[in-house]
């Protein structure tokens, strides 16, 4: 197996905050998983005041968790999908942009500078994270809109090819900052996810909608090549390419219900992959690693999905292994979190109701922690002799 391959992605801080778990005892319970790498949720706008300036409860909370990982050999790539606009705005942060408009001073060139120093001040803020993956699913609608979009009716989102000029320009003005707050660290790709008219993405409806991956990836390197952009250089935006392949149903279902009931992975679900890594080498990027930062199944509480379930798990990963390209998965996510829904008296009704709720693998830790099928399915490809229902404990409350 490859070294760095079993990685899990929880936002540990965010479950810190929620339910009083110091984060780093997540990453013991990964360890015995035997996974060693991590996906880190790392807002830019909830580690930091401003771009300059570090919220230091954060940076304490972030830097016990990076510490262990390094104690543990796990490697960290941070993420942040959040970001800070200029004063003024109708909106001080979040995942909107101003109308792209590249005169010096307007406030989407102000938006850029400040995303700079952004990533600089958390870079060096951070040495212990590896690589940083600096957007989420920008090709989708939900992360990455004009502003005030989400205070209308959301009828008039960037279109595919405004979003694709906005996320080359992200790239790189990420990247920049980064590599001045720490020259070691390695930069990831925004991370595009499938591709579906409601969405977004911009790829005609008749294709699989996770060949929408391939279609953003193309239309980024199409306009870095071009050189109409500020390099034409890959190197300049990113070292890693970062993608998200879930496993969708391929029947014809609702964009809420794709990961619902889904079939097995198959050759199909291998060139998605391949499709989006046949556009990197078609642009000269063949050499680069890619890092598959989120993928995972989630059962919606039935037994039999959970143990379906646990068997894909185990084939994607051998998948990914025959992958040369690959260097990590990062199985989303490490617990449920029903318990949170609970407590805010929501049952049904968070980003993909209890599609989101399931994904873990194991129960929220106000439900005991218990590994999960899926838990038990990594840990026999990782070959850890671990006991997972004592690592659980680990991550008690309090």
């Amino acid at each position: 197996m490859k070294e760095r391959l079993f990685g899990v992605g929880e936002p540990l801080v965010q479950r810190e905050n929620d339910q009083g778990i110091k984060a780093e005892k997540g990453m013991d319970v990964i360890k015995a998983l035997g996974c060693n790498a991590y996906r880190s949720w790392m807002h830019l706008t909830d580690v930091l005041i401003d771009p300059d300036t570090i919220n230091e409860k954060a940076f304490e909370q972030h830097k016990r968790l990076l510490l262990r990982a390094k104690e543990l050999d796990i490697e960290v790539t941070g993420m942040s999908h959040e970001w800070f606009l200029p004063p003024g705005s109708r909106q001080t942060k979040g995942h909107a942009m101003p109308n792209r408009d590249l005169t010096e001073g307007s406030a989407y060139m102000q938006t850029l500078h400040m995303l700079e120093r952004s990533w600089q001040t958390m870079a060096h803020a951070f040495p212990e994270v590896d690589i940083w993956e600096v957007g989420n699913e920008w090709n989708l609608n939900a992360f990455l809109y004009p502003i005030g979009f989400l205070d209308s009716d959301m009828s008039h989102p960037f279109t595919p090819d405004e979003k694709y000029d906005i996320a080359v320009d992200m790239m790189y003005f990420s990247a920049k900052g980064i590599r001045k707050g720490n020259p070691n660290a390695k930069v990831a790709s925004f991370s595009p996810a499938l591709s579906t008219p409601a969405l977004g993405g911009g790829m005609p409806d008749f294709l699989p909608v996770m060949y929408g991956v391939a279609w953003a990836l193309d239309q980024v390197y199409m306009r870095i090549k071009s050189g109409d952009y500020w390099s034409s250089n890959t190197d300049d935006y990113f070292d890693y390419v970062a993608w998200h392949p879930y496993v969708f149903t391929t029947r014809e279902v609702s964009d809420r219900d794709l990961f619902l009931d889904v079939e097995e992975p198959d050759t199909l679900w291998r060139d998605y992959n391949d499709a989006a890594y046949r556009v990197m080498r078609k642009y000269g990027d063949g050499h680069k690693q890619v890092l598959l930062t989120e993928t995972g199944f989630t059962d919606v509480g039935n037994p039999a999905w959970e143990e379906r379930y646990a068997l894909y798990t185990k084939k994607i990963l051998r998948y990914a292994n025959e992958m040369p390209y690959v260097r990590t998965l990062h199985n989303f996510r490490l617990l449920n979190e029903n318990a949170m829904l609970k407590r805010a008296g929501i049952e049904d009704n968070q980003i993909g109701g209890l599609t989101e709720v399931y994904f873990g693998l194991f129960t929220d830790p106000e439900d005991g922690c218990t590994p999960r099928k899926r838990a038990f399915a990594i840990q026999e490809m990782t070959g850890s002799q671990v006991d997972l229902y004592a690592a659980g404990k680990l991550l008690g409350l309090k």
